[in-house]
């Protein structure tokens, strides 16, 4: 009882300090007002409560009240102690014991306060955060150095500050080394020249030795990932599969749910089986990272645009229409402009292979799907139609594949030529090289007079280049393949079969 009285003793006092001018039923109105019209704008809300536009002192203070409000509500939420059952929400857990922990001292309930700190720092320690631990032992190794005074107690303390400070300068590093590694992944458009792939190769190798030293979460974590995409970046996928299973089994066998590394560890097995070539195992992995990510989240958006391509290898077209439409729905793509034109483009190429008779839908989903107009298509994507860096292949390609379909094969001629020419100014570089290969696969499909087996014979060397060359399921690439260009070759070679 004592902590709960400390509690109530410092609330009455807060209370006391704090003046409450404005009316809580205005309040309440004010957030059910908005909450019902979220398109309002403060002079919607002054006319609704006032009767009048102009925004006054009294109208800012309102405002100021309800975002209080609103933000206290978040955190009582969002800390509540059922949140332990993932490390990921822990962090509030604690975060709320070492405030209302100050909140005591401050106002000379520090019995209540240390008793709130001890518990924070069991739970910060349990579920790995290092800093969380390293913030709340500074006001109690104080506490029991000289207010409580307790040599045994203080001398632990400082032992456990001092181990915790060395868990988080290797944390500080391995953090470092992702933001690195990852600003050049992306600076670079998804590449690395041999002197960044060196140092790191550098980093890795100290990671792991900081792994093996410690068992930070953080430090697991990061070494795992940051591993698992240097030896996918090499090309060396078996080596990735034994990493994504180790870093798995540890992430299921540690006792504090960390959410994020299991759908991690599961996502880079699911991406592992698919670079081998093993689309059922790839799919049936991709459907277990699916497990641990929320419907209409971020990370099942990334799981949604690996099981694309897996189903694609798999030739399994029926589920890619239905995850296609799936996403489609999901309201975060508007949040995300350049993952919304990947899945619009997925869509126009969901069309293509409807129209090549890869996917049957029924009556009923024919009445459900959006109808496609290719012209109206190449005007929905500005990302796209604006880049000069090759991302817009694809939808070039598009073109050329659905000219073909329709057998225009004098406007394919024209459209090679002019994929020609971008090619020339934009793709030369080595992280293109898939892209190029493709392209020239096509040129010597007009070559070859759109003649199935003539066009076979003329690009088999270099399909066996396209084949040998990396594919890169990152979404943030300079080069993102819808369809790899790999299987999309097949379906050309069908098509050209078909329309002879």
């Amino acid at each position: 009882m004592d902590t709960i009285i400390a509690l109530l003793n410092t609330k009455n006092q807060i209370k006391k300090k704090t003046s409450n001018k404005i009316n809580a039923d205005k309040l309440d109105y004010f957030e059910k007002i908005v909450s019902n019209n979220q398109a309002m704008t403060d002079e919607d809300a002054c006319m609704e409560i006032y009767g009048h536009k102009i925004k006054s002192a009294t109208f800012k203070s309102l405002k100021y009240r309800l975002e209080e409000k609103l933000m206290s509500e978040i955190f009582n939420l969002s800390s509540d102690e059922i949140n332990l059952k993932s490390r990921s929400n822990a962090k509030l857990v604690v975060s709320k014991y070492y405030t209302i922990a100050m909140v005591l001292l401050k106002n000379q309930q520090r019995k209540a306060a240390v008793t709130l700190l001890e518990k924070g720092l069991r739970i910060s320690i349990q579920f790995s955060y290092t800093d969380l631990s390293l913030m709340i032992l500074k006001p109690l190794i104080n506490h029991f150095g000289f207010v409580d005074v307790d040599n045994k107690k203080m001398k632990e303390l400082i032992k456990l500050n001092d181990e915790l400070k060395d868990i988080y300068v290797a944390e500080e590093y391995v953090q470092m080394c992702n933001a690195i590694i990852s600003n050049l992944y992306l600076s670079n458009k998804g590449s690395f020249n041999n002197t960044q792939l060196k140092d790191f190769e550098n980093m890795v190798l100290e990671m792991g030795k900081l792994k093996d030293k410690y068992s930070s979460n953080t430090i697991v974590t990061y070494t795992f990932d940051l591993t698992f995409f240097y030896y996918s970046i090499v090309g060396e996928h078996k080596k990735c599969l034994e990493i994504a299973k180790e870093s798995l089994a540890l992430n299921l066998s540690a006792k504090n749910n960390d959410v994020f590394g299991i759908f991690t560890s599961k996502m880079n097995i699911a991406t592992s089986y698919f670079q081998l070539g093993q689309y059922d195992e790839a799919n049936k992995w991709c459907e277990e990272a699916m497990i641990p990510a929320s419907h209409g989240t971020r990370n099942r958006l990334n799981v949604y645009s690996l099981y694309y391509l897996s189903l694609v290898g798999n030739k399994e077209y029926d589920k890619v229409f239905e995850i296609t439409n799936i996403v489609l729905e999901y309201k975060i793509l508007s949040k995300l402009p350049i993952l919304q034109e990947h899945w619009k483009i997925r869509e126009a190429y969901m069309h293509f292979l409807i129209r090549m008779g890869k996917i049957n839908i029924t009556e009923d989903q024919k009445k459900t799907l959006r109808p496609f107009v290719l012209t109206k298509f190449m005007n929905s994507v500005p990302f796209y139609s604006k880049d000069k860096t090759g991302q817009n292949i694809t939808i070039l390609i598009l073109q050329i594949l659905f000219l073909i379909l329709d057998r225009k094969y004098g406007q394919v001629i024209d459209r090679v030529d002019a994929l020609t020419q971008y090619t020339y100014r934009y793709i030369r570089k080595d992280d293109s090289f898939r892209s190029n290969c493709f392209i020239k696969m096509l040129l010597l499909c007009v070559k070859a007079d759109f003649h199935p087996i003539r066009t076979q014979n003329f690009t088999n060397e270099l399909r066996k280049k396209l084949v040998s060359a990396p594919f890169v399921t990152n979404e943030m690439s300079a080069q993102v393949e819808i369809i790899p260009y790999d299987f999309l070759w097949e379906l050309v070679l069908e098509l050209l079969q078909k329309n002879k």
